[in-house]
């Protein structure tokens, strides 16, 4: 069995040669590449999988993508062949939610809503809306729920056919103090996601609340957001998805708070779990021996913190998830790189590679943290949110 995996896929070179004759391939190169002979294919993002492409594939009897979105495959398209696809759903959604986490919570304090020296209890007294209850923004409910904090929820499609009828009140979205976005996009049907977030209903935000993209750059009107940005009229915004990416409207980039180039679901495991969702599903389609497991392969990273807050702070909890994830070193790094040139792709390709004399670290997530904690209570929130806590 022949097999195509994208070079960007962590650990592949070490799996798939067991599941037959496999190599690897740039993305970029894709259109020079021979397609007829291949039996597998297994993709990310960034390899666009159209109705033209479907053709070429003609011996493929597997195509799968380590992403949790599937806008670069034409469905309907391969709905007609006997090619069997794979999704690798919920593969980042931890990353994701860290992420979300991480953002709201530098945003929070960099406007001076809460002070580090606040009970984390301070977080209480704001609203979540989250717009996309899929695998990440029920992760980002879960968190914020842990929290404390009153959590709203979007999602027509799953209100209907989960009867949840408050989950179709976008009114309710639109007030809340945070509002994150982790809808997918979708274009056509009843409940068509692309620009929900137009013009119309960006008017409505202010600057008192907080604006999250972590789903598809798409479902906001990014020119309708740039024209209000330079009004001064949106919310403080946290942004890492874009439309048009790679080819994102760059003038936005100044006017939000944090800015990175769509890797919120980035982290080491995040990616590595994709590979290994396929690998897994490949193995079992081919009928083949599963030998390889993620553990195996993941380097040891664990992180031994302490906490004696009886009632966890602010600056605890904020100290805890930086630690792990500091999203304002990603925001940092994207902004000075975009100013010496558009090299959006190469930044999400390259993201948290290390580099000679430098000091960025591969990004990993809360459960690599083993907090050792003075009082159960605050062990209960960490391990809610993901830390892998322990009462002394």
């Amino acid at each position: 069995m022949k097999i195509l995996y994208d070079d960007n896929m962590p650990f592949a070179e070490d799996v798939f040669p067991s599941l037959g004759d496999a190599s690897a391939f740039n993305h970029q190169a894709l259109a020079d590449i021979d397609l007829a002979s291949v039996d597998a294919m297994m993709i990310r993002s960034t390899s666009k999988i159209d109705q033209a492409r479907v053709g070429q594939l003609s011996s493929c009897q597997f195509l799968a993508t380590a992403t949790a979105g599937y806008n670069h495959l034409d469905l309907a398209a391969l709905s007609a062949t006997k090619i069997d696809t794979f999704i690798a759903a919920g593969c980042n959604a931890t990353s994701v939610s860290e992420y979300a986490l991480s953002g709201v919570l530098y945003a929070l304090l960099a406007r001076g809503d809460i002070q580090a020296s606040d009970p984390v209890s301070v977080l209480q007294g704001f609203r979540v809306g989250v717009v996309g209850l899929g695998q990440v923004g029920r992760r980002v409910m879960a968190k914020f729920s842990a929290l404390g904090m009153v959590v709203d929820a979007y999602d027509p499609p799953r209100a209907l056919a989960e009867n949840r009828p408050e989950w179709n009140d976008l009114a309710a979205i639109l007030s809340c103090d945070i509002i994150c976005l982790h809808a997918p996009l979708v274009k056509n049907g009843p409940y068509p996601s692309w620009h929900l977030f137009d013009e119309k209903v960006l008017a409505q935000l202010s600057p008192r609340q907080i604006l999250l993209n972590a789903g598809r750059g798409e479902v906001v009107d990014n020119h309708a957001l740039l024209r209000l940005a330079q009004k001064g009229l949106t919310p403080t915004l946290i942004l890492d998805v874009w439309e048009d990416e790679p080819d994102i409207l760059t003038e936005l980039i100044e006017y939000c708070l944090i800015a990175t180039p769509h890797i919120a679901g980035h982290s080491l495991e995040g990616k590595t779990r994709g590979t290994f969702m396929l690998y897994d599903w490949l193995a079992t389609q081919t009928q083949q021996a599963i030998v390889h497991q993620m553990a195996d392969f993941l380097p040891n990273h664990d992180v031994s913190l302490i906490c004696s807050d009886e009632s966890l702070t602010v600056e605890s909890l904020s100290t805890l998830v930086w630690t792990i994830y500091d999203i304002a070193f990603d925001h940092s790094e994207f902004v000075s790189n975009m100013a010496q040139s558009p090299c959006f792709a190469l930044l999400r390709k390259q993201y948290r590679q290390p580099r000679p004399n430098s000091d960025i670290a591969v990004r990993r997530e809360f459960d690599t943290a083993h907090v050792t904690c003075t009082f159960e209570q605050t062990t209960h929130t960490l391990s809610a949110l993901g830390f892998s806590a322990a009462t002394l």
